[in-house]
């Protein structure tokens, strides 16, 4: 039995550790956190620091793995240190930090023949205010590095905005430096891929809906996306072209592009799935490929199979009430009971302050629905946005 470490137990990966644990491989769950809530699931649980690359390593020749997998962008380093150590499948470090810095990464798409808006790097809002006249207003200011969720992420729209942006960026920057570019109008798409020996299989592709925040949060994934044959394939071949060039020659990818009227453009890509219930339930739940079991093959050197894959409609809905003090949730478990429904979950308890999206992280709750159209789909998500009714505490 092959053994898998899996650096992350959060409760969006329980269905990983199911779904590996259910192919017969040995998932041993790697989280600081000593009371993760996917740990009861693994076959063995080791409560480390996995940043701590040494002890990470160390603890991985212990244990006597076969293959490495990070499930989040905290484990994309440390785990492609514990490849070139132990001469594992996964990506380089070099990859790695192409991946998880943002500088990095909009470097190595500069010979993308479009897909790359203008951009800077800095470090100080004196910098900042020297060099804005390279993009112009309005633009977007985050964090080259800030373990994902969208944290730090803003719209300057002008002069005014700077301090405010570069502060809400610094706050979650964890590599002294932040990236100015261009902002992108048009359509958001989200594309989850697994590179194989060098060729990217395009698993899912979504459209999003971000209401009109200047944190860019975004409220709606809706597969398949919404555009036409031509600008999927104008997406495939950017999306393919940019995964290669960071390096990614076997492993998941999760891209963020907009198609903007000259064509598609990268936003980002990070060296694994997509988060919380991407990688482990919609990329299977709309392509019919379950994506920790093909990773897992794949790291293990085993032969994966991507030639079925589908476009089932699939909606991943996240709540986004009014600003208040949550009291309570109804209908909860109406809505939990009805077909279609793949799951429904609240992440904020009473007392907690719901309707600030400052980040991807402080979405108060989601949905995860199928139906035989898209359009069926979109329906029965607005459907259980309206029943389940987040109730607030009376202000005096």
């Amino acid at each position: 039995m092959m053994k898998i470490a899996i650096l992350g137990a959060s409760i969006y990966n329980i269905a990983v550790y199911e779904s590996l644990k259910s192919n017969e491989y040995y998932t041993i769950a790697i989280d600081g956190d000593k009371n993760a809530p996917a740990a009861r699931i693994a076959d063995k649980f080791i409560p480390i620091d996995f940043s701590n690359k040494e002890l990470l390593l160390e603890t991985c020749k212990r244990e006597e793995i076969d293959a490495i997998m990070p499930i989040n962008e905290w484990g994309v380093l440390p785990s492609a240190y514990v490849c070139d150590k132990m001469g594992l499948v996964g990506n380089s470090l070099k990859t790695a930090n192409n991946a998880t810095d943002k500088g990095l990464m909009r470097t190595c798409w500069m010979d993308l023949k479009r897909g790359n808006p203008t951009f800077f790097v800095f470090e100080t809002i004196k910098e900042l205010e020297q060099k804005i006249e390279l993009v112009g207003y309005p633009c977007i200011i985050k964090p080259t590095f800030s373990g994902g969720g969208g944290r730090g992420i803003s719209v300057v729209k002008s002069p005014e905005d700077l301090k405010w942006a570069y502060d809400f960026a610094k706050a979650d920057d964890q590599n002294n430096s932040l990236l100015c570019e261009a902002l992108m109008d048009g359509l958001e798409l989200t594309i989850e891929t697994l590179s194989v020996d060098g060729e990217v299989h395009v698993l899912a592709i979504s459209d999003k809906y971000k209401p009109n925040l200047r944190t860019r949060v975004s409220t709606s994934l809706n597969y398949p996306a919404d555009i036409s044959v031509e600008q999927e394939e104008e997406v495939v071949n950017l999306i393919k072209e940019a995964v290669l060039a960071l390096g990614i020659m076997n492993g998941m990818a999760h891209s963020e592009v907009i198609l903007t009227a000259n064509g598609p453009k990268m936003v980002e890509t990070g060296a694994r799935g997509g988060g919380s219930h991407i990688f482990p339930l919609i990329i299977e739940a709309t392509s019919g490929i379950s994506a920790p079991v093909s990773f897992a093959k794949l790291l293990v050197g085993d032969k994966v199979d991507l030639k079925q894959v589908e476009k089932k409609p699939v909606i991943y809905r996240f709540f986004n009430p009014p600003y208040g003090i949550l009291k309570s949730i109804e209908n909860f478990d109406e809505v939990k009971s009805w077909e279609g429904v793949l799951t429904v979950g609240v992440t904020k308890n009473p007392g907690d302050i719901i309707g600030d999206l400052k980040n991807s992280l402080e979405r108060p709750g989601f949905t995860v629905v199928t139906a035989k159209t898209r359009k069926e789909a979109v329906q029965l998500a607005d459907k259980v946005e309206e029943t389940l009714k987040f109730v607030l505490e009376e202000t005096k």
